[in-house]
């Protein structure tokens, strides 16, 4: 009997087991695995290029987008507290925020916040002046002495400096800020200080100048010191970031800080090269598009081209003017480099071992192509498993040469004058590939499909440099700045424009390739002929009407949609017109001012276009106010044209001054920065003694608004 009931009792106590188990399996999950909350975190916001919003409201910017990446593995979701840099660390110090981004390493504040091992990233700290101080020269540091220079209170910038002051024997007057750069602005233009110091990333180009740079550091994510939990996400999400994509932080600071401040500036010491210098002379290989080549003219054409013309004005404190010199073969064109005939060879791509073999250095990259084979067709899909490959390769291209014993040393090279050579041996058999840019396929594309040629992919690309004499270093730190400030993006457009140069097809060909489609075309063109003639009566009685509507639409075509006022075609036919005045010995009295807006492209990008289009009509609108008695054309993006002709003639001394009396009065107005003109102008007049026609008076007028538009970029206005 005792032991059925012990039997008894312990069939209970399992039974109760089991219903304990069952329930932890199936009643309580939702609790047991429920999803855990998402941390909120407050984040401090302040502007600058870490943090931006844009006209739509959109959040941007170094600090942002990283936050959003850290976000992605850790779940956090964000709440911004809005402030100045300074107004926030002490929030961080007090625990009033959790994190916040560019940060420096300092062990006083390492006591009162927490920093994570890996820093977000680097960067260097400027000593910044308005464009017409004269007195503070970079090549002098001894004209610091004495001056009043502003420094964020408590920063690391400030600990450097005091440090760059003793180091370098200056004595100026350090003066703690508030740490806004738009209030440091405001006190150096009511002289309250002669300079300040800030991040180079901070600096707004188009307001304050650089004059040297101090220092730099590591700057982190810094986190409050009573959330430790923070750290250790942070910590983890960083690490993933970095295992993700090692070059994270160097992606973002290309993206959000490579084309701010002090980059955008030429040191004093190339600013003197290059005044003493001069035109750079850019030697170019010929029939290499889409990268470059001479058109009929024997200029330069293809992206080497709109290159050079975007760089020329992308240096903020010099002008950059470029010689462009052809050469038949790359190897001509380095032999007249080493001769000293020009200052750098495009294109080249040389290791650093073959470079110094040759005497030059490689700037960093202008272009990047990726590199194809032209195979026979029937061994395109066998091509990757040929062992013994004769590779086709024009005379005079070292580049080639080496990019082939860096990638494909095994194969054979036999060299052929030119590309069609080469892609003939390749027809017959007595080559197996030759390598081509994919831009450059469309030119030889033709060629191919005659051939029954197709290609393959190497899965190798090739960098385009600049070739430059070793030791040329203020040549070679210029060209290297400008690399930065052009935009990839406007490299790939114009090698996909030019990449379809040469690939349009001739009339005749049209014809022979679609010669269904043109017969169709023709026998439309005859129906249409046929049903016109029946019909000549009706259209006689529409002849007046058309007339109008032709009138209205050359009208359109003549005038700028933008701006209601004529255009540069319009311009040209005004020139035209008083050429055959001058031909005709006419005493006709003209002027022509030439007039070209600052700061387009900096309200474009910090504003939008259309803020870049009320920009453009609030000159437009100075510009006719000021010279209403004459034409006024638009005759490009940011240039403005003026007839000077009758009473305007006479005064135009009269009417260029109260041109800048009113600019004067905008900079110091309360208006929006887009709402205020800024224009550089230039004026000749025709002298039929030293004019030989008018593009003369042209060239003078342009020369001398350049010559304007430099000054102005020593005087704020």
């Amino acid at each position: 009997m005792k032991k059925r009931a012990f039997y008894k009792w312990t069939k209970r106590c399992l039974l109760f087991v089991l219903c304990v188990v069952f329930l932890s399996i199936v009643i309580l999950p939702g609790t047991s695995f429920a999803k855990e909350p998402r941390k909120s975190v407050r984040v401090g916001w302040y502007v600058s290029p870490f943090n931006e919003i844009d006209q739509f409201g959109r959040r941007s910017g170094y600090a942002y987008e990283y936050q959003r990446k850290i976000a992605d593995y850790t779940g956090w979701e964000y709440e911004y507290v809005e402030g100045t840099w300074p107004e926030l660390l002490e929030k961080l110090k007090k625990g009033e925020i959790d994190l916040l981004s560019d940060v420096s390493y300092t062990e006083s504040r390492a006591e009162q916040i927490l920093y994570p091992s890996l820093p977000m990233g680097s960067e260097s700290y400027h000593i910044y002046v308005l464009p017409d101080n004269t007195t503070i020269k970079p090549d002098d540091y001894s004209t610091l002495n004495g001056k009043k220079v502003g420094v964020t209170k408590g920063s690391i910038q400030e600990d450097q400096f005091r440090a760059w002051i003793e180091a370098h024997g200056v004595s100026p007057i350090v003066v703690q800020t508030p740490g806004s750069e738009t209030e440091s602005i405001e006190m150096l233009k009511n002289g309250t200080l002669d300079a300040f110091l800030t991040v180079d990333s901070y600096a707004d180009p188009s307001v304050i100048e650089p004059v040297c740079k101090i220092g730099s550091s590591d700057f982190y994510f810094a986190v409050n010191k009573y959330r430790p939990d923070l750290l250790t996400d942070l910590e983890n999400a960083m690490n993933r970031i970095q295992d993700e994509d090692k070059y994270y932080d160097q992606k973002l600071y290309e993206k959000y800080l490579q084309n701010t401040g002090s980059n955008q500036y030429l040191s004093a010491d190339e600013q003197k090269w290059l005044e003493k210098h001069g035109s750079i002379k850019v030697g170019y290989q010929d029939n290499y598009l889409a990268f470059c080549a001479a058109d009929k003219d024997g200029n330069l054409t293809g992206a080497l081209k709109d290159y050079l013309e975007f760089a020329s004005t992308s240096i903020l404190n010099a002008d950059l003017k470029f010689e462009t010199i052809c050469f038949a073969t790359a190897q001509e064109g380095m032999d007249a480099l080493a001769a000293g005939e020009i200052d750098c060879m495009f294109p080249a791509n040389f290791t650093d071992y073959d470079a110094e073999q040759m005497g030059v250095v490689m700037t960093p990259a202008l272009m990047r192509t990726e590199m194809l084979a032209v195979v026979r067709t029937d061994e395109q899909k066998d091509f990757a498993y040929k062992k013994d490959v004769k590779v086709a390769v024009n005379e005079g291209n070292p580049n080639y040469d080496l990019f082939l014993m860096d990638n494909f040393p095994d194969w054979e090279t036999v060299y052929y004058k030119d590309t069609p050579t080469c892609l003939t041996a390749i027809s017959k058999g007595e080559a197996d590939c030759i390598l081509i840019s994919n831009y450059r396929y469309n030119n030889i594309s033709k060629d191919c499909q005659k051939l029954k040629l197709s290609t393959v992919s190497t899965g190798v690309g090739m960098d385009y440099c600049f070739a430059v004499t070793d030791g040329e270093t203020k040549l070679y730190s210029i060209l290297s700045k400008i690399t930065q400030i052009v935009p990839e993006s406007t490299t790939n457009a114009a090698l996909t424009f030019y990449s379809t140069e040469d690939a349009k097809l001739s009339i005749s060909e049209f014809i022979w390739q679609n010669m269904g489609i043109v017969m169709s075309v023709v026998a439309t063109v005859m129906l249409i002929i046929i049903i016109l003639l029946v019909r000549a009566i009706h259209l006689e009685k529409k002849a007046n009407a058309e007339k109008h509507q032709v009138e209205d639409l050359s009208k359109r075509v003549n005038y700028d949609a933008l701006l209601s006022i004529r255009n540069k075609g319009a311009f040209d036919n005004y020139l035209n017109g008083l050429q055959e005045k001058i031909d005709n010995k006419e005493d006709y009295p003209f002027g022509l001012a030439v007039l070209d807006c600052n700061n387009l492209k900096q309200i474009n990008d910090r504003h939008g276009h259309e803020k870049g289009d009320e920009y453009l009509k609030a000159s437009c609108k100075l510009i006719c106010t000021t010279f209403h008695h004459c034409p006024v054309f638009r005759i490009g993006g940011d240039e403005f044209a003026v007839v000077l002709i009758n009473e305007d003639l006479e005064n135009r001394k009269e009417l260029l001054k109260k041109f800048d009396e009113v600019q004067i009065e905008m900079s110091n107005s309360a208006l929006k920065e887009w709402e205020r003109a800024s224009i550089a102008v230039g004026v000749a007049v025709y002298n039929p003694e030293n004019d030989k026609d008018v593009h003369d008076t042209f060239r003078r007028a342009d020369e001398k608004m350049y010559e304007n538009k430099r000054r102005q970029k020593t005087t704020v206005r």
